[in-house]
């Protein structure tokens, strides 16, 4: 199959195609870990790991963590990572024997220095000392690494977007090189405006396309979308009309404008009523199998 022949298609024909070749993954390698994030958030509190590398095995570690963070009250900054929270501002319910129930905050960004035996209250309660004490056996840096690589994982299931974003650039970046076009990625209509002299009416003024590709030849522009859905659910449903709309205010530009959405993902054909109503709409409906056939290059040569 050939982008000719796929846009010769029915809308309905369209869609089958489509659908029978979807990719079952777009996990890539790096998918899995973000390593510079994890090396990152890790080095951020470095010295203040170190630093309490002094109380591991320690026998009367509440003592010794209280005059610690007397002393030097911002280690307690690296507490909500070696706990593995991303927030800093900690809401506290504490429940006591007879079942009255206290809410706190404390702030581990900006330390106070009045309430260091609430924190170290908090510290011992949520398990921090003991593991301290009788668990840790290594340098915390270690074993924050280990929890960063954890919360990272966490990351993931908004990982597949940025995935096929990075698929689509390097795809893109290949094929402008070899056309000799230009293009952008994060491009906005009043980027497209200045540096194009293209009109791209929006449905929303902050859109960002994920990626423009210009032709100064023949003065034209193709805006490209993309996506990746591996399971199903009720977004599918509003991810297809709202770039069914968007196409529909792309064709009102006086200018040649192209619209081309680049989807894939097995959770598509949980939502085979709505993406047909988009097939009805957008000729221009992609998955990685037809970037690998060649279909961009050929739109872009056309």
């Amino acid at each position: 199959m050939n982008l000719g022949k796929y846009i010769n298609l029915s809308a309905e024909d369209r869609l089958k195609l489509f659908l029978s070749t979807l990719s079952v993954t777009n996990r890539t390698p790096e998918y899995y870990v973000n390593w510079f994030k994890v090396e990152r958030e890790t080095r951020q509190f470095e010295l203040e790991l170190n630093t309490l590398n002094y109380l591991i095995g320690k026998e009367n570690i509440r003592e010794e963590a209280l005059k610690l963070f007397v002393k030097q009250p911002d280690l307690l900054k690296a507490v909500p990572t070696l706990i593995a929270s991303r927030d800093k501002i900690l809401d506290i319910l504490t429940i006591d024997e007879d079942d009255n129930m206290v809410f706190d905050k404390l702030d581990f960004s900006k330390i106070d220095t009045e309430r260091i035996s609430e924190y170290i209250d908090f510290v011992e309660k949520s398990g921090l000392l003991d593991f301290l004490q009788n668990k840790a056996k290594r340098s915390l840096v270690d074993y924050v690494y280990g929890v960063e690589a954890g919360l990272d994982s966490n990351a993931r299931k908004n990982r597949s977007g940025t995935t096929m974003e990075g698929i689509l650039e390097r795809h893109v970046a290949k094929l402008t090189d070899k056309l000799d076009l230009e293009w952008k990625a994060q491009a906005t209509a009043p980027f497209i405006k200045e540096n194009w002299g293209i009109s791209v009416p929006v449905d929303k003024s902050e859109r960002r396309f994920d990626v423009a590709v210009y032709s100064k030849e023949k003065h034209k522009l193709w805006l490209i979308e993309t996506n990746y859905y591996g399971g199903g659910g009720s977004k599918l449903k509003a991810v297809a009309g709202e770039f069914t709309e968007l196409s529909q205010f792309v064709a009102t530009s006086p200018d040649n404008v192209e619209f081309i959405w680049v989807t894939d993902g097995q959770g598509w054909k949980t939502a085979h009523l709505p993406l047909a109503e988009a097939f009805g709409h957008i000729v221009n409906v992609f998955n990685l199998n037809m970037l690998k056939e060649d279909f961009l290059l050929d739109l872009f040569n056309r």
